[in-house]
């Protein structure tokens, strides 16, 4: 089943640049920094005859320190949170695009029963299931260097910017975020991770 709410941390220049462009950008996962992961994709590929796999990760859980400080870190990270059934009638008819919720498993699993080739690109090892990871890939062969998902910003169903942004900073981003939507003062919010006030005042004159 597909998520109901889709989840992907990222930066403010990314944000901007999905938002003026009306597309997601899917890159090379041999960036990546877990080689586990990029490693038996390029294996995935060798096997499936491919000369490019291109990828992005969002996630279907809760909002968690975890993904703010891996993947949203410092002033300019943001949380973009999308009506998952409604991304998923977007893509599912693209042409070499593929997504599934990522499945996570001990090294023994593995060891004892192999993976389907198929099942590759959506499998990692048990120590990242903190993530509820889920993925969306292309592949097929060409020689461009990423590739691009249109769109509609209504699927988005709200923009988080990181509390660690000074509130003039927020503000002015804001501002500039506004003309992206209908209905701003819904869509953008501050995160309160860090700092939420309806939890410190129920410790407070009790």
């Amino acid at each position: 089943m597909n998520p109901k709410r889709i989840t992907r941390y990222t930066t403010l220049p990314v944000l901007l640049d999905l938002l003026k462009q009306k597309h997601l950008v899917m890159l090379d996962p041999r960036t990546w920094e877990d080689k586990n992961d990029s490693r038996i994709i390029e294996e995935y590929k060798r096997r499936k005859g491919l000369s490019k796999l291109f990828a992005l990760c969002f996630s279907r859980g809760d909002e968690t320190i975890h993904h703010w400080k891996t993947y949203a870190e410092g002033i300019g990270g943001c949380l973009i949170e999308f009506d998952g059934h409604q991304l998923v009638e977007s893509i599912k008819e693209i042409e070499g695009v593929r997504f599934d919720s990522v499945r996570y498993k001990f090294l023994r699993e593995v060891e004892k029963k192999k993976i389907k080739v198929d099942d590759i690109p959506f499998t990692k090892r048990w120590q990242y299931r903190c993530e509820e990871e889920w993925r969306m890939i292309w592949e097929g062969n060409s020689e461009a260097a990423f590739y691009k998902v249109p769109i509609d910003l209504r699927i988005i169903n709200k923009i988080t910017i990181s509390q660690k942004m000074p509130r003039p900073v927020y503000a002015t981003i804001k501002a500039l975020l506004r003309s992206s939507f209908s209905d701003p003062d819904k869509k953008i919010h501050s995160s309160t991770l860090f700092e939420n006030e309806r939890w410190i005042s129920q410790f407070k004159n009790k």
